[in-house]
């Protein structure tokens, strides 16, 4: 697991708790779909590949 897909998985987890609040099912839906937004986000914290 990198770190950049835990990341992306706990804040599309968070926003989907969020929106789950004020959106109902529709809402936690939305979070899943800010998971893989999140691990495209979190990509920097992982260990950078030489790239020649």
């Amino acid at each position: 697991m990198k770190k950049s897909q835990l990341a992306g998985i706990l804040f599309g987890v968070a926003m989907g708790v969020l929106f789950s609040v004020t959106l109902g099912t529709v809402g936690f839906m939305l979070g899943a779909s800010f998971a893989s937004l999140g691990m495209v986000m979190f990509k920097g914290l992982d260990d950078p590949q030489d790239k020649k």
